[in-house]
């Protein structure tokens, strides 16, 4: 995987990479873009043709590294604005990237387990220890999301916090005190008072699907 790699040449000649290495992140090589005010993942992927061609693969699979959704604007308006303005995109979309571990034997034992990992800011569902599913996260600034075991002890469908002025915190599992799994905007970096935030179709899943008071989990560093 090099510079004769046709996504590279697009890049390259539209003068969108950051330094042109190439760098593995999970297990993918990829370079790094830099996304201009105004743009998301979305329409970047838009103007690049050899990405466009399998364009919901690329959207996603760019999101998912980057921890962020690809709808967010750079530097944009409201909830669908993110700062972050350098992405890494992959060079190849055969290879899955290898985020949290595929076996945790801590779950094991469990029908069903969350494992939250607050440095790399990625939640994972474990059915009797297998990994299968995957999503980003945004913890709480300034670490103050705690590192512990927890169990989801509620599930609340419409949900406002009681602390800060009602903010919305829908599709919500309390795994102790006032700390949630909910629904909410996901920058790439942690930007939550303490709760996890996740992205509203997964939170939605976790909700509806795969969630029940009960079940285990950690967030681990």
């Amino acid at each position: 995987m090099g510079q004769d790699n046709p996504i590279y040449k697009e890049l390259a000649e539209q003068n969108r990479m950051t330094t042109g290495e190439i760098t593995i992140v999970y297990d993918v090589p990829c370079v790094e873009v830099m996304l201009n005010s105004g743009e998301s993942i979305m329409t970047f992927v838009h103007s690049i043709p050899s990405l466009k061609e399998k364009s919901l693969l690329v959207q996603d699979r760019i999101a998912l590294i980057n921890k962020t959704h690809y709808l967010l604007v750079v530097h944009g308006s409201g909830n669908i604005s993110t700062d972050k303005d350098k992405m890494f995109v992959p060079l190849d979309y055969s290879i899955e990237p290898k985020i949290l571990p595929e076996f945790l034997s801590d779950a094991a034992k469990h029908a069903k387990y969350i494992l939250m990992d607050r440095r790399q800011q990625y939640l994972g569902l474990y059915e009797w220890g297998e990994l299968k599913y995957c999503y980003p996260i945004s913890s709480g600034t300034a670490n103050s999301t705690p590192l512990k075991k927890f169990v989801v002890h509620y599930m609340d469908q419409v949900h406002n916090s009681t602390i800060y002025d009602q903010a919305p915190m829908d599709h919500a599992l309390n795994i102790g005190g006032a700390y949630f799994i909910h629904e909410g905007i996901v920058p790439g970096y942690p930007a939550s008072h303490g709760c996890v935030r996740v992205f509203p179709l997964h939170a939605r899943f976790l909700f509806y699907q795969w969630a029940k008071p009960g079940i285990p989990g950690k967030i681990t560093d």
